[in-house]
């Protein structure tokens, strides 16, 4: 660990929510902010208070039921407007009735800027930054400077950009965050501009990144080895367009690569969590293969890989997956050896190791079924199966007679349609036929299998359907296609989660096996035994 220390600021909350798509509430703000902070964040960027309504009343509301054990609220706003004064501006007004102990003032630092979208004298534009920031310092708030298109002001006129900078210095600016607003910079522009501006402005500089070149996570490392102590970005990468740099992947980066102290608290080992949990407010599904978090981030498919991690897991990890809270895992599929199984039996609870003759059968049964359509990297719950099922421990809960699904509806309005299934069954020793009516023939058979079983099983109506996917695998072969189909269940008091595949030649048969496996993968984790 060296002595430097960067300053981590995060932005989710106001630049992060511009993403499309993304539409944050004040409880949302007021649940995702508390999870910053145990992140350990030094700055939670709470939104533009006097611009946008909801971001007024989430600081009123912040300021009377949020306490931050490690980070301070900041509050985004713009310099006065030209003509007037910061005092008589009301939404630098507004900045200070936010009540927040830092203010981040947007300003322009490209010249084109201040004269085709400010339409200001450039010398205004610099008064306006170094009033506006002395207005809040003597108003007692610590005042972050973001200068606006600086990387793409600096290359098109440099000194002007630092007559930005140095307005905000004289104003009282703790910070002058360098940003770069269209996200074109790759990293050796941003060493290059950085180090220039810290050889002629005596600030602590700070950066932020957008991510449309694809390198705001590295240029926010470009600029902290350049000489920049404080680095802003979004968990998750949210933001508009291809997004900001993503806070996690920059402060695993800055303490796990280079030993550089970035959060109040010890909080990446909870880095999974929030990050997914971020994901769970926002209604944004979380990226599997993002960095360090992702679901993605520590698996493995290859048998060359297994055979490898059998002997140390480092052999094929940046690092241990521990430290950001995420776990390893091994992927089947048919690139799968025996390595494979052993290590993915493992996981799930199985000693395998030794049993050459199993591994061996289930390694065969694994690569000729991918080979038929399925796949079990994203259905573990089948895998499971599939190898009791070769350890002869899946209990048959019930005998299958017969199914069947009728699709009928008007002939020219095909909105009126009605499906329904039947499903004929032995369990609990009894003869069971149950009707099922749906929205589409999966469904209808959904609620006939359950309604089948739930009198046997009650547990079952503890599990919901909760996705459904749905793959034609040869579509070169049209209507006749094999077709796949993956289907997550969800234990609603627990939360427990798995997933399910089935393979057919048409999306009726896929669904049934994996509706059917889905139901039988939970019993089996409640304990329940065949009755």
């Amino acid at each position: 660990m060296t002595d430097l220390t960067v300053e981590v600021y995060d932005t989710t909350l106001r630049d992060g929510a511009q993403q499309e798509g993304m539409n944050l509430s004040v409880g949302d703000k007021m649940a995702i902010a508390p999870l910053l902070d145990e992140l350990g964040v030094g700055v939670i960027e709470g939104g533009w208070p006097g611009a946008v309504p909801k971001d007024t009343e989430f600081f009123a509301l912040a300021a009377k039921e949020l306490t931050f054990t490690n980070a301070q609220l900041a509050a985004f706003g713009m310099t006065r407007k030209a003509g007037t004064t910061a005092a008589g501006d009301p939404q630098v007004r507004a900045l200070l009735d936010s009540e927040a102990p830092i203010v981040t003032l947007v300003a322009k630092s490209d010249i084109r800027h201040a004269e085709r979208a400010l339409r200001v004298e450039p010398d205004e534009n610099l008064r306006m930054i170094e009033e506006t920031v002395a207005f809040l310092a003597d108003e007692g708030r610590r005042v972050i400077l973001d200068a606006e298109h600086f990387f793409d002001g600096y290359r098109y006129d440099a000194e002007y950009a630092i007559r930005a900078l140095q307005a905000g210095v004289a104003g009282g600016a703790d910070v002058l965050c360098l940003c770069d607003t269209n996200g074109g910079m790759l990293p050796d522009d941003v060493s290059e501009i950085v180090a220039a501006v810290g050889a002629r402005v005596d600030a602590v500089l700070g950066m932020h990144a957008h991510n449309d070149s694809g390198c705001a996570v590295a240029n926010s490392m470009a600029a902290v080895a350049a000489g920049a102590t404080h680095v802003q970005g979004c968990v998750n990468g949210y933001g508009e367009r291809t997004g900001n740099a993503d806070i996690v992947a920059v402060v695993a980066n800055l303490e796990l690569k280079r030993g550089i102290t970035a959060l109040k608290r010890d909080g990446l080992a909870e880095a999974t969590r929030i990050a997914h949990a971020v994901a769970e407010i926002t209604n944004i599904a979380p990226f599997a293969r993002q960095p360090y978090v992702g679901a993605s981030a520590f698996a493995h498919k290859a048998g060359l890989h297994a055979s490898a991690i059998r002997v140390d897991p480092d052999l094929y990890q940046h690092l241990d997956p521990a430290l950001v809270g995420n776990d390893m895992r091994m992927l089947v599929s048919e690139m799968a050896g025996r390595a494979s199984i052993e290590l993915k039996g493992k996981e799930l609870g199985f000693d395998l190791a030794g049993q050459n003759e199993l591994l061996g059968r289930v390694t065969d049964r694994v690569k000729h079924a991918e080979a038929a359509g399925y796949t079990f990297d994203a259905a573990d719950a089948s895998f499971e199966l599939l190898l009791r099922n070769e350890l002869g421990e899946t209990p048959a809960f019930w005998d299958v007679e017969t199914w069947r699904v009728r699709v009928s509806s008007k002939l020219g309005d095909p909105t009126d349609a009605d499906a329904e299934a039947v499903v004929k069954l032995h369990a609990g020793s009894e003869r069971i036929v149950a009707l099922g009516e749906g929205n589409g023939p999966v469904n209808a058979l959904d609620h006939a299998l359950r309604d089948a079983l739930c009198g046997v099983y009650p547990e079952i109506e503890e599990f919901e359907l909760t996705d459904f996917k749905v793959r034609i695998m040869e579509a070169s072969h049209g209507t006749d296609a094999v077709t796949r189909v993956l289907i997550t269940t969800v234990h609603r008091e627990t939360g427990a989660m798995w997933r399910t595949v089935g393979v057919g030649p048409n999306v009726i048969e896929a669904s049934w096996e994996a509706l059917a496996d889905s139901l039988v993968y939970g019993l089996l984790k409640a304990g329940v035994e065949r009755r």
